[in-house]
């Protein structure tokens, strides 16, 4: 019976870490995070007609610009800058309403990326993540 040489375990074993890491990792780093199956949020059509955009959710890539309003056991709100992949695009602000419950700090700079919910005429965060 022959043994097996400890250098393929040496070699082998951060070889299959280093595949299960890219392999875990990559998904999120080439989209939406953990809300890559969402549309994106287009700030323009929700400024054109926010009516349309109705009761759907959305993924929104975004920067804290500055805390607009905060009421203890309600939340508060953001206004925030989308985060465009065009440059030459002007960016806007759009005020998005995070309720309460939501351990997260926010500060100015931050970004993050938000599964948001249009209902009526406010953007309703319902789950987010720094990046």
């Amino acid at each position: 019976m022959s043994k097996i040489n400890p250098l393929y375990f040496a070699l082998g074993i951060p070889v299959v870490v280093i595949v299960i890491l890219v392999a875990l990792v990559a998904p999120r780093m080439g989209g939406g995070g953990k809300f890559a199956d969402l549309t994106p949020f287009s700030a323009e059509t929700y400024r054109k007609d926010w009516a349309t955009l109705q009761g759907n959710s959305y993924r929104l890539e975004c920067q804290v610009d500055r805390q607009l309003s905060y009421v203890e056991g309600r939340g508060r709100v953001l206004a925030v800058k989308p985060i465009d992949k065009d440059p030459s695009r002007a960016t806007v602000r759009i005020p998005i309403f995070i309720p309460a419950g939501t351990s997260d700090s926010f500060e100015v700079g931050q970004r993050f990326k938000c599964k948001l919910r249009v209902t009526r005429d406010l953007l309703v965060v319902e789950a987010l993540e720094r990046f």
